[in-house]
């Protein structure tokens, strides 16, 4: 009977229905976890052809639209599928910033679908008003989330951890390299350039790929793979970041030392100086001994925090 009940109560729950979720990381969840999630690719981001990209701006979320005519902009697919939810489902878009096509979009999801969109970079790099684009969007009934601390308290939004998921398969005993990065320039060429120099100096080997493009760089299996085979991860954030990037928790989930520019970090429970270098409040001056030896082992109660699964806990309905 307890049984019974019990598969009966699995039933009811609701579905989540996830929009450009990355999913190497989200291959990390729990077969329960798992079956209740449909995965949706970023079917509403900004048209490729000029002429769609002209009409979505003039028409979509100023007028109401039926679906049919919405699937002008947005795959037929993948659209109906976010519609189909029902009462108990929940919605989770990542960077859902264009008012508009939010308007348009939830005026047609169903009533008693939740409705999340998490933000994983800052705010000021993905609004041009930020204040005023993020306060319309949740007079539509969105529910917001930031990575960064600072963003959910200047923005009054919830604030949601980092997080990352157990690595897949075996981590490399002897490291090909002392320290590991991985990235786009974007504003932080200089910093980049003066620490790898630092690193040089104390003799340290540096595994450093700055692509020109995103095109142009590698996948993110081959990037877990070098970050394996590197005894630290650099970790340096953009001007005016103070959420987590994914590099800490990689290195905390893979056993590595890291060195970043995110002073922050310290109010993290899983901050040690043993395995974090801060680089710009920490002395340089015994760098090579902090990268060469063994990492402080770090409870697994604190690594679970910042699970995958613990994390989707929060956006299941």
């Amino acid at each position: 009977m307890y049984q019974l009940l019990a598969k009966e109560k699995s039933i009811m729950k609701g579905k989540l229905y996830i929009v450009s979720a990355p999913r190497f990381i989200f291959d990390g969840l729990t077969p329960d976890r798992q079956e209740r999630i449909v995965y949706l690719p970023d079917f509403l981001s900004f048209p490729k052809t000029r002429f769609k990209q002209l009409t979505r701006a003039l028409l979509v979320g100023r007028i109401h639209l039926p679906k049919k005519i919405l699937y002008t902009w947005f795959q037929k697919e993948y659209l109906d599928q976010m519609l189909q939810t029902k009462a108990g489902d929940a919605i989770l878009i990542y960077e859902g910033c264009n008012v508009n096509v939010l308007k348009a979009i939830r005026s047609l999801i169903p009533s008693g679908v939740t409705c999340h969109i998490y933000y994983c970079n800052p705010i000021h790099t993905t609004f041009k008003n930020p204040s005023e684009d993020l306060k319309k969007i949740q007079q539509l009934g969105y529910e917001l989330s930031t990575f960064d601390p600072k963003d959910a308290e200047r923005y009054n939004i919830k604030f949601a951890n980092q997080y990352f998921r157990y690595p897949a398969e075996d981590i490399p005993e002897e490291p090909a390299s002392d320290c590991f990065f991985c990235g786009l320039a974007k504003n932080r060429i200089h910093e980049l350039q003066a620490l790898k120099e630092l690193l040089e100096t104390n003799a340290l080997t540096c595994n450093f790929i700055i692509p020109e493009t995103a095109k142009e760089g590698i996948s993110y299996a081959e990037y877990l793979k070098q970050l394996s085979l590197s005894r630290c991860v650099i970790d340096i954030n953009q001007s005016n970041q103070t959420g987590l990037t994914r590099r800490p928790l990689e290195a905390l989930f893979y056993n590595k030392k890291l060195i970043t520019n995110n002073a922050d970090i310290r109010r993290y429970n899983f901050y040690n100086p043993k395995n974090i270098f801060i680089f710009g409040i920490d002395s340089t001056e015994f760098l090579k001994e902090f990268v060469k030896s063994p990492v402080d082992k770090i409870p697994e109660q604190i690594r679970q925090q910042y699970d995958i699964n613990t994390w989707i806990d929060q956006y299941l309905p």
